[in-house]
C-alpha cells in the first residue's frame, strides 16, 4: 500500500502528546506541518516528520505540498472553518472528536464530505483500543450469545462546564455504547450539578433490545483509569477496566489479561490503528471506520442527553 501523503494542520499540546506520537503506526508519510506559532511547527516537524516543511500559512502549505489528506487538531469550533475549507479544497480529512459543537454543525459536514466525494474520519480512537476490539471479538463468538446489558462509567475531574464535559469527555461513551451495543432507541436521564460540575445517570434502549447505562460526572478526581465498561452477553460477562484490562467471565474458562505497556501508547489507546484505518480507508474507497456519517449517531446521543442538562423532557426518542 502507497503511503498516503498528509499534511497536519495544529501542532498544540494535545496533537503532540496524541496524535502525532501514533503517526508512525499508520502507513502515511508527514509532508508538512503549519501551526501559527512556527516554534512549535518546527518542533513537531523535526520530532515527528523527519524531512517535513513547515509553514504557518495553510494556504501556502495546500499550494506547495502534493498532499492527499490533512489531519487536523485543535478545539471543534475553531478548526470547524478548516475542516470544511480542506473538504472543499479536495482533501481527505482526520480530526479529532467531537466532530462539531453540535449536532446541526455535525450534519452539515457530514453533507460537506458528500458533495465532495472526500471521506472525513473521526478519531474515536477508543474503538480501535486493545481492550474495545478484543471484547468485539469476544461477543461475534457464538458462545457468547446475544448482547442484553452494557454498563459504562466514564468520569473525570472537574471539566469546564457541565456542557463541556458532555461534548469534550463523555463523548467518547456516547460513541462506545453505540459502536459496542448497536443503534439507541430511546434514551431516560438523570442528572444534578454542584459547582458548575455535573453527574448524569443514563438509561438507553437499543434497536436490538439490549439495554444499557452510563455513569458519567465531572466530580471525581484526575489521575486514575477512568473507563469502565461491562458486557453481559447470554452466560458470558465481559469487564474493561480502562482501555487494556480485559476480564473475560465464561464459566470455567474465564480469562484474564493485563498490559502495562506505557498508557499513552498509540497502538493500546487505539490512535494508531484509527491513523491505519483512516488510510486504508482511502487506499480501499471505502467508508472508514467512525466516518462523519457514522458519528451523527454519536451527536443524537450526546444532543438527547443535553436536551435533559438543559432543562428538557427526560426522556427522548432518536428515532428519525
Amino acid at each position: 500500500m502507497e503511503d498516503l501523503r498528509v499534511g497536519f494542520l495544529g501542532a498544540g499540546g494535545f496533537a503532540t502528546h496524541t496524535i502525532y506520537p501514533a503517526l508512525h503506526f499508520a502507513p502515511l508519510v508527514l509532508k508538512a506541518v503549519c501551526d501559527m506559532d512556527g516554534e512549535k511547527a518546527n518542533r513537531n516537524a523535526r520530532k515527528f516528520g523527519g524531512g517535513a516543511n513547515v509553514y504557518t500559512d495553510r494556504h501556502q502549505m495546500y499550494q506547495n505540498e502534493d498532499l492527499e489528506a490533512i489531519v487536523i487538531s485543535m478545539g471543534p469550533e475553531s478548526r470547524l472553518p478548516f475542516v470544511i475549507e480542506a473538504l472543499e479544497a479536495g482533501y481527505h480529512v482526520f480530526t479529532p472528536k467531537p466532530p462539531a459543537a453540535s449536532l446541526e454543525a455535525t450534519i452539515e459536514l457530514a453533507d460537506i464530505a458528500k458533495a465532495n466525494n472526500r471521506k472525513l474520519m473521526i478519531n474515536f480512537q477508543r474503538r480501535f483500543s486493545i481492550g474495545v476490539r478484543s471484547a468485539i471479538e469476544i461477543m461475534t463468538q457464538d458462545s457468547f450469545g446475544q448482547i442484553s446489558q452494557i454498563f459504562c462509567s466514564f468520569c473525570s475531574g472537574a471539566y469546564g462546564t457541565a456542557q463541556i464535559y458532555l461534548l469534550d469527555f463523555a463523548i467518547h461513551h456516547f460513541d462506545l455504547i453505540r459502536h459496542i451495543g448497536g443503534e439507541v432507541k430511546t434514551v431516560s436521564t438523570f442528572h444534578n450539578e454542584i459547582d458548575g460540575q455535573g453527574s448524569f445517570a443514563v438509561s438507553v434502549e437499543f434497536e436490538s433490545g439490549a439495554v444499557g447505562t452510563m455513569q458519567l460526572n465531572s466530580q471525581r478526581l484526575w489521575g486514575r483509569n477512568y473507563d469502565r465498561i461491562e458486557i453481559t452477553g447470554q452466560g458470558q460477562y465481559i469487564v474493561l477496566d480502562g482501555l487494556w484490562t480485559i476480564q473475560h467471565y465464561a464459566g470455567d474458562q474465564n480469562t484474564f489479561t493485563d498490559n502495562f505497556s506505557d498508557q499513552r501508547n498509540g497502538e493500546l489507546t487505539g490512535d494508531g490503528l484509527s491513523l491505519t484505518e483512516f488510510v486504508h480507508a482511502i487506499r480501499e474507497d471505502r467508508e472508514p471506520v467512525a466516518s462523519i456519517d457514522d458519528c451523527i449517531g454519536t451527536m443524537r446521543l450526546y444532543d438527547a442527553v443535553l436536551q435533559t442538562q438543559q432543562g428538557g423532557t427526560t426522556i427522548v426518542s432518536l428515532d428519525q
